[in-house]
């Protein structure tokens, strides 16, 4: 990179850093390092939940979506607004409807009982070490394509960028907890956009015609369209965009404790809905930015061909394009963007994942523990984690498989298992805690023996002469799964008593408990 390119991405992290450290000065107690005081401003928590999601892989691996087919993935997009519509209606006033929740899974203690507190609080937990490390490889895959590095003899350069990048974010989430991670993800998520226009800009500039013919050729090559309804099952329909993708979303504003948080950081039930509506909306906007600057670089490399080497995948188009045709500091800019997606994901991932371990097993068991030892064991938990998470995102750099699908098969394995817990509560009177909890288990069990992966247990789709489900249902199966077994075994055992109905299921307002 030049120079100016290191200026401005040295800017950037001296930026989050200086951040981290002025939050530092505001954490006195667990209630400001996880929830921020609930004083956050609601349009800050808003575009913090869409940086949250919209990672160095959307940067990356969105664009490659459109550059090897056309927009279809903008038809996902309507599986996220439905699902924040039905989490805005029916989950957010029962998280504010619960006096002094910190995360998610309070209201599964509630509702149920402590076991099953601690059983969502895990699958939360593993879900983001998994997708924390896999955004983390996101981003340094352009980092590396841009700056190559070789400091470590048995890591490659891409390898050395997701440590590079875990490093630092594990400093300043260490240092000022959410308040930092909610401002630093309101400039990254302004930056990403930026970066993405320029470079849409600077593509359809360099392509010969300019937009006319862009747009044109675009056409002809059939890369703008949508909609797609030939293939229900398939991971381009819009069947599995509502179904599929709609249920995984819904599991993700819903019951994921990094949306969450950002719910209990603001005043109220009407500033945390407008927060989600806001970030999905904004979200809508940074896919079809995304997808649109795919599109034009596939137009780019079919009027240059001889500019493309062969043998590049999708998900490498966009960081080949970026080391090779961008101009001096609008190249550190972008990569300052995608390193601002890659710390905007796992900055949220830790604190989030800090606040769980925190509030719902050292708090929770050791109510004592003083407010000093809670700080210091939330802080060791981010450190633990992010080192984690580095090694997930070097094993992801070697699965080989695109970045988008690592990331939704991650979350697919524990999310139907989650969301079944949270409708088991709100949906119904019947269902208990040993119904709820051995639902869970069963279901995520039977989302890990139907799809492929590598962790040795029975593939129940063999023995069924099928192929694996494919992963965008993973959510969907874990669901039936979970809502099937816990209601059964329900049955079998004692009525839930009415002190835990009261204000937990929806027949009854979510008013605040006693």
């Amino acid at each position: 990179m030049h120079y100016s390119d290191w200026i401005v991405l040295v800017l950037y992290v001296a930026t989050v850093i200086a951040i981290g450290a002025w939050a530092n000065r505001q954490q006195t107690d667990v209630e400001a390092y996880f929830v921020g005081n609930r004083s956050m401003r609601w349009w800050a928590a808003g575009l913090s939940i869409i940086a949250t999601s919209f990672s160095a892989a959307s940067i990356l691996g969105i664009p490659g979506y459109a550059y090897s087919d056309d927009l279809w993935y903008l038809q996902y997009q309507l599986g996220d607004l439905l699902a924040a519509g039905m989490v805005a209606a029916l989950f957010i006033p029962f998280f504010h409807g619960i006096r002094g929740l910190t995360t998610a899974y309070e209201y599964l203690e509630a509702r149920f009982d402590l076991k099953t507190r601690l059983l969502g609080s895990t699958l939360f937990s593993l879900t983001v070490l998994l997708r924390a490390g896999t955004l983390l490889f996101g981003a340094a895959l352009l980092f590396s394509a841009i700056f190559p590095t070789d400091v470590f003899p048995l890591l490659t350069s891409v390898e050395e960028a997701v440590v590079i990048f875990g490093v630092i974010a594990i400093a300043y989430t260490v240092l000022g907890g959410i308040s930092a991670v909610v401002w630093t993800d309101v400039i990254q998520f302004s930056i990403m956009t930026a970066g993405i226009v320029v470079s849409i800009a600077i593509v359809v500039a360099e392509t010969p015609g300019g937009w006319a013919v862009a747009l044109a050729e675009a056409g002809r090559f059939q890369k703008l369209d949508v909609v797609h309804t030939a293939e229900p099952i398939a991971g381009t329909g819009l069947f599995t965009a509502v179904f599929g993708y709609g249920l995984l979303a819904l599991s993700l504003f819903g019951t994921n404790q990094q949306p969450v948080q950002r719910y209990m950081t603001v005043k109220n039930q009407r500033e945390a809905q407008g927060a989600l509506l806001l970030g999905v909306g904004a979200g809508a906007f940074g896919v079809l930015l995304s997808l649109l600057l795919g599109v034009f670089l596939f137009v780019f490399y079919q009027s240059w061909p001889e500019l493309l080497p062969a043998g590049l995948t999708a998900d490498q188009v966009m960081p080949y394009f970026v080391s090779t045709e961008l101009p001096p500091v609008v190249k550190g800019a972008l990569v300052a963007a995608v390193f601002a997606a890659a710390m905007s994901s796992l900055d949220s991932a830790l604190n989030s994942l800090a606040a769980a371990l925190t509030v719902d097993f050292l708090i929770r068991l050791r109510p004592g523990v003083s407010e000093g030892a809670r700080l210091a064991f939330a802080k060791v938990v981010v450190v633990t984690a992010g080192i984690a998470g580095i090694g997930v995102g070097i094993y992801s750099s070697r699965t080989g498989a695109p970045l988008i699908d690592l990331i939704l098969t991650f979350m697919g394995y524990f999310a139907g298992g989650l969301l079944g817990l949270f409708l088991l509560g709100m949906l119904t009177r019947r269902a208990n805690g040993r119904g709820a909890f051995s639902g869970a288990i069963a279901g995520t069990l039977l989302v890990l023996m139907v799809t492929e992966n590598d962790l040795g247990l029975p593939r129940l789709y063999e023995w069924l002469g099928t192929g694996p489900v494919p992963f965008i249902w993973s959510t969907a199966v874990g669901l039936l799964g979970t809502m099937t077994v816990g209601y059964l075994i329900s049955f079998g055992g004692r009525p839930t008593p009415a002190v835990r109905l009261r204000g937990t299921t929806l027949r009854r307002s979510a008013r605040t408990t006693d």
